[in-house]
């Protein structure tokens, strides 16, 4: 299952290959035309994500070191294998996936997505232990 700062990465990166801009700002459809009959609505996970949260996610990758920048806009950004990726970056796929597991961390602290005082390898640990 994918945590909360991974799902608001891919949605920024459709934001930044200007796929997906329709959920962001206003709506396309009124609401009544998402609700169903039993009175609950439906609703994209995409549309979940406001301006200000992919808004504050491009500043907050901007200010991460270049080495992880490239890394995260190389995975959620370029489509393509991850071997293209690879070669393109001239790394390894061990430092790849070190890489983009230390940004990806450091973003999910960065927004708040891990409680202050709680270590990421302890909200890991607890989350296997569900």
């Amino acid at each position: 299952m994918k945590s909360q700062i991974e799902i608001l990465l891919g949605e920024w990166g459709r934001w930044k290959r200007g796929e997906n801009r329709s959920v962001l700002g206003y709506p396309k459809k009124a609401a009544f035309m998402v609700m169903r009959v039993d009175g609950g609505t439906h609703m994209d996970p995409s549309e979940f994500v406001s301006d200000k949260e992919v808004e504050r996610l491009d500043a907050e990758v901007n200010a991460i070191h270049p080495e992880y920048r490239a890394i995260l806009s190389m995975h959620y950004v370029r489509p393509g294998a991850i071997k293209e990726k690879l070669e393109r970056l001239s790394i390894s796929r061990a430092l790849y996936y070190f890489r983009l597991e230390f940004a990806t961390k450091q973003l999910a602290f960065q927004m708040g997505f891990v409680p202050p005082g709680v270590s990421v390898a302890q909200q890991g640990a607890a989350a296997q232990g569900m």
